[in-house]
């Protein structure tokens, strides 16, 4: 049996490419003129690879390193052996994903896990559902009335897109999400298993069979990731708004009425309860 590859193969850089792509410093006369084709953990990259060091306790791994080069803080660059070029950065693992995003472009575009190209046969879209051009939705997606979707978004297999849900331009909607009750900005992830705009039960009466309606709506702005089977409740009588650029982590649940603002991190396992307000740039449980 064949050993499965899931993204293209690396586009080659020179050294040079990779210090002007992330400002790093490197020894005076270096030859930049090496040409690097991949990138490894600290203890598994070879010659013609790049790495990166940024934890205490790996930095005695440098010291055995293979790779042609590899990020480091400037405490440690003496640590690599002479064959290890050191590119030496304040913050070695950002660098190196900025390394990575120029050789590896095609596995940060969002894609669909199907092969789909266009609209698939097998998804139920309703007639008075609005799709731009551009869209592509995998088989088993259910898209009811008076949705919208804007050009160049992937609905990934078995989602529903609820009444009356607006998703923006080139949103990535994982396979088997709920959306229900939003508005979903543009350049917004939602990953696979994500719920947003379902109904959150109140405890507060938890003795009582009392179900209080739930009115409001889930607002999610431009740029926001969403990681697997998170949960986002609609408001109760407002909404439920995550700013732009924030970033929510797996198994994260955000419940009515929570205001995150823009550019914040919630942290996998981790929960908002109702009313909750984080502001710019935030953390929540890190």
């Amino acid at each position: 049996m064949s050993e499965p590859s899931f993204f293209p193969p690396a586009t080659p850089l020179l050294l040079s490419d990779i210090v002007a792509c992330t400002g790093a410093g490197v020894v005076e006369n270096a030859d930049l003129s090496v040409m690097i084709s991949g990138a490894a953990a600290i203890d598994e990259a070879g010659p013609g690879e790049f790495t990166f060091c940024d934890s205490p306790e790996n930095a005695e791994l440098l010291e055995m390193s293979r790779a042609t080069a590899c990020f480091v803080t400037p405490g440690e660059a003496r640590r690599l052996p002479k064959t290890a070029l050191a590119l030496v950065v304040d913050d070695p693992y950002l660098s190196y994903v900025l390394a990575l995003q120029r050789m590896f472009p095609q596995a940060i575009r969002p894609k669909s896990v199907c092969g789909t190209s266009g609209i698939n046969p097998g998804a139920s879209i309703h007639p008075e559902a609005r799709l731009e051009q551009g869209v592509i939705v995998d088989p088993g997606v259910i898209i009811g009335p008076r949705a919208e979707i804007g050009s160049g978004s992937i609905i990934g297999a078995n989602s529903v897109i609820g009444s009356g849900v607006r998703v923006g331009r080139d949103c990535l909607i994982g396979p088997q999400v709920t959306l229900a009750h939003a508005l979903i900005g543009n350049r917004v992830i939602l990953h696979t298993g994500t719920r947003i705009g379902q109904y959150g039960i109140d405890f507060r009466h938890a003795r009582a069979a009392i179900t209080a309606p739930r009115i409001g709506r889930v607002i999610i702005q431009d740029g926001v990731e969403i990681g697997a089977n998170a949960t986002v409740d609609r408001g109760a009588t407002g909404d439920t708004v995550i700013g732009e650029e924030t970033r929510i982590g797996n198994l994260a649940r955000i419940a009515e009425n929570v205001a995150i603002g823009r550019h914040c991190v919630v942290c996998a396992q981790t929960g908002l309860s109702a009313g909750a307000r984080l502001e710019d740039f935030a953390t929540f449980g890190q």
